[in-house]
């Protein structure tokens, strides 16, 4: 079984009785540089730590098992089931909401207007070009939140594309980097940097050009808001049967589908409230997945 050294990242709002007593603690308290976020700490480690090749490695957040009902024993249980093969383990919780996009990259931009164009000039800068209209990225290799477990050979090559944004966004005289220290909309404030939101997408981008094997968990595990979940399980499906075959038709009903998912996911919602047979047991079994998923 290989060795994992899981972190939780204490903050200066956290108690440390609030972490999993089965993590280790990567202590952020000091709040060096909040405009980073998890990245500092997690910068910091892996600039500064000597890292065993064949080990799995993770920083996490304080919220990780309200997030993913997954504690240190379950994350523990996911490593010793890991292939030898695998060099990142995928602990994201519900996907849904990039499901329903091409690509984490179409997602952001959705989300904070801008943000595609700003990644693909980075991607340009660092002398890696990406046509961010033709990059599919699913539930194989989506990373939310930093929930994810590596190996050093993908931390290295995550810390060295992050450090390329990191030097750009810390230069005032760069325009790029000014563009990436633009606050941008996220849960109806206006108070966290565009290079948040670049930088989070990196690690599916790394898993998505190749070159690493990835494990997930159910990528479809859900606590809540289980009505969304037959859609976006369709166009995960889709996407993955595109990237196989290459047949156009899947992007086409995929874009259908995508156009659709309101009505299609109101319809659900009011079958379940009705008690409809035709919707409720399979809403409830995939609810089942949330406990019992692994």
């Amino acid at each position: 079984m290989p060795s994992a050294y899981v972190h939780q990242i204490l903050n200066y709002y956290t108690s440390p009785q609030a972490l999993d007593p089965g993590f280790l603690v990567l202590d952020n308290r000091s709040n060096e540089r909040p405009d980073w976020y998890e990245y500092w700490p997690i910068r910091r480690f892996l600039r500064g730590e000597r890292l065993e090749e064949s080990a799995f490695y993770g920083f996490l957040s304080p919220k990780f098992e309200l997030k993913t009902n997954l504690d240190s024993a379950a994350v523990r249980r996911f490593v010793e089931d890991a292939g030898a093969e695998v060099d990142v383990i995928l602990l994201s919780p519900s996907i849904h909401n990039t499901a329903h996009h091409w690509n984490v990259f179409d997602h952001g931009d959705a989300e904070h207007p801008g943000l595609k164009a700003v990644a693909n000039a980075l991607f340009e800068r660092i002398g890696q070009p990406t046509d961010l209209d033709a990059l599919v990225t699913d539930s194989r290799n989506t990373v939310n939140s930093n929930f994810f477990l590596a190996k050093p050979r993908f931390w290295r090559a995550w810390l060295e594309v992050n450090e390329r944004l990191y030097a750009i966004a810390e230069d005032p005289a760069d325009p790029l980097g000014e563009q990436l220290r633009t606050p941008v909309p996220y849960r109806g404030r206006r108070d966290v940097q565009m290079k948040i939101f670049v930088m989070e997408r990196i690690a599916t981008w790394l898993l998505a050009r190749g070159g690493f094997v990835a494990w997930a968990r159910d990528p479809f595990a859900a606590g809540a808001r289980f009505y969304k979940l037959p859609v976006a399980v369709l166009c995960d499906a889709l996407k993955i049967a595109y990237t196989q075959e290459r047949r156009g038709q899947y992007r086409t009903v995929f874009e259908m589908l995508r156009g659709l998912r309101r009505l299609a996911n109101l319809q659900i919602r009011v079958g379940d409230a009705l008690g409809s047979r035709r919707v409720r047991p399979f809403l409830r079994s995939l609810a089942a997945y949330w406990s019992g998923g692994e």
